[in-house]
């Protein structure tokens, strides 16, 4: 009896063994339901990942290129503006000989470092000439054996029209000093100072050219190309000199200012930049300019002159003449015609001028055989003030020129001359 039941309750124990275990495997098994679900979610998190990845390595990818780009323009702008090392940049040009939107030609200051003081001595031949009617040069001495340095007033020899320029300092420097002249080349004769500026546009880089040959001011390890670039050219106004693609010969002295505009891009980016170049040693910034025949300047008008004096003559012949005439766009024009002398034993001289008021009426006349050093004032040209280009105190002018004024050389034989003008 007791063998029978334990058969039955081992039976009955087997059988709920089984159910156990079928119920367990039920409850381990997932639906299709469940499944999908499961592999949605997994799709959304992976996705959210993806996007997250992608988005990170497309701002990357965007911060590096920005990067790149902003660099490459700041670096080509500097260059541009301030020169390479021991180079002089736009700014500091002293003459535009042609400007257009993607073309510079211009010439900078001159430094000739080839002199070492080996005897007493206060005369030197430059290796480059002087730009005739240019200003003279600044001689920087350094003494042997130290850092230190002294300035010194310099005069060229006026004489003739010689190819290279002989100048005396006025400070008699110790033996073994360098001597740093630094002045106003003339391109005419020595056309290796003449430095050009341009944006090759096949290329799409910008290159600079000067006696040191051509570089690539826009190379960079990036791959950054110059994919746009032009200048335009302003007064000191604030003005246009010209809205067409280049300047004429007669507008360049105007200028005083260079608005450059810049579009760098690598790959599909993008970048630009606009920057502004004041030309700090351009001729109507300084208030100097060296004439040549057909220059043409701004200047004040009669009321609003304060120094107009010709001066820095230089390859002065006999009989020579230098005219200017001021032309108004409201009153008429004033004339002067200045002639020479050079008997070749005393310096030359201003031996006459004549002022015409309008043009070709003469109004007065004067023969002040002045050594041409003193320069000629145009304020004070007679005793009495009534013909001279200014506006005088407590006199009836005769001659007053208003509004607009431009100054033009109409003729001129002498080698140079130089004009200061302030308002």
């Amino acid at each position: 009896m007791i063998q029978h039941e334990n058969r039955i309750w081992f039976k009955g124990l087997r059988s709920a063994g089984v159910r156990v275990f079928r119920d367990l495997r039920r409850s381990a098994a997932f639906t299709l339901l469940e499944v999908m679900m499961a592999i949605g979610i997994m799709a959304i998190i992976t996705g959210t990942i993806f996007f997250a990845l992608t988005t990170g390595l497309d701002s990357w990818a965007y911060s590096k290129n920005q990067l790149a780009l902003q660099k490459v323009l700041s670096d080509v702008v500097e260059m541009i503006t301030n020169g390479a090392p021991h180079q002089n940049g736009v700014k500091d040009g002293l003459e535009i000989l042609e400007a257009s939107r993607e073309r510079l030609v211009f010439v900078s200051p001159w430094t000739d470092d080839t002199h070492t003081v080996v005897r007493d001595e206060y005369t030197y031949i430059l290796d480059r000439k002087i730009k005739p009617g240019a200003a003279p040069p600044v001689v920087m001495i350094r003494y042997p054996g130290s850092d230190e340095t002294e300035f010194s007033n310099v005069q060229v020899t006026h004489a003739t029209k010689y190819a290279l320029s002989e100048v005396m300092i006025g400070t008699k420097a110790p033996l073994g000093s360098r001597l740093y002249f630094t002045y106003h080349p003339d391109s005419k004769t020595n056309p290796d100072v003449i430095e050009t500026l341009w944006w090759d546009k096949k290329e799409k880089q910008i290159y600079l050219e000067d006696i040191n040959g051509v570089e690539n001011l826009s190379k960079n390890p990036f791959g950054v190309v110059i994919s746009e670039f032009r200048m335009t050219y302003f007064d000191n106004k604030n003005e246009l000199v010209s809205d067409r693609d280049w300047l004429d010969p007669d507008d360049r002295n105007f200028v005083t200012g260079i608005e450059i505009y810049l579009e760098a891009e690598l790959e599909e980016y993008k970048l630009t930049l606009l920057t502004f170049i004041n030309l700090r040693n351009a001729p109507m910034c300084l208030g100097y300019t060296v004439l040549e025949k057909g220059t043409r300047i701004k200047i004040p008008d009669s009321t609003r002159i304060h120094t107009f004096q010709l001066t820095n003559f230089s390859g002065v012949d006999q009989d020579d003449v230098l005219e200017l005439l001021a032309t108004s766009d409201k009153r008429g024009e004033w004339l002067i015609k200045i002639m020479f002398e050079n008997s070749g034993i005393t310096p030359p001289k201003i031996s006459r001028f004549d002022i015409e008021y309008p043009e070709g009426n003469v109004v007065y006349t004067a023969t002040p055989k002045s050594d041409i050093a003193i320069g000629l004032d145009m304020l004070l040209l007679d005793v009495e003030s009534l013909f001279d280009y200014d506006d005088d105190p407590d006199i009836e002018d005769v001659v007053m020129m208003t509004g607009e004024v431009v100054l033009e050389v109409k003729e001129m034989d002498i080698e140079g001359a130089g004009l200061f003008v302030r308002p």
